[in-house]
């Protein structure tokens, strides 16, 4: 029991180990760090600043589009690419089949 407690102390000292962040998870970090540095470049006002900034924002869409270029390869997408249901095709199928039996006129 002594030896349960003393693992779970040394658990609860020990520093958390950070994983590194998923794909999905670094390129929306570089595109808001993207976004930031251009906000930025509106509040400047110095030359020397002017010049860090324009770098920075440089840096951050670098950086941005070789995270979105890795996830590509990696088939990683914040969207669904496959349709949920064809629910969309089977109403305007069905609505099409009315309007035809709605034009026919019985003479």
């Amino acid at each position: 029991m002594f030896k349960i407690c003393l693992n779970c102390f040394f658990t609860w000292l020990t520093p958390l180990k950070k994983e590194p962040p998923g794909p999905l998870e670094a390129v929306n970090t570089a595109r808001r760090d993207w976004k930031q540095a251009q906000y930025d470049f509106n509040f400047v006002s110095d030359k020397n600043l002017i010049d860090y900034t324009v770098h920075k924002i440089k840096a951050c869409e670098r950086q941005y589009m070789a995270t979105l270029e890795q996830a590509k390869q990696q088939n990683i997408t914040a969207w669904q690419i496959e349709p949920l249901c064809n629910a969309a095709t089977i109403e305007t199928s069905h609505t099409a089949e009315e309007t035809s039996q709605q034009t026919k006129v019985p003479i």
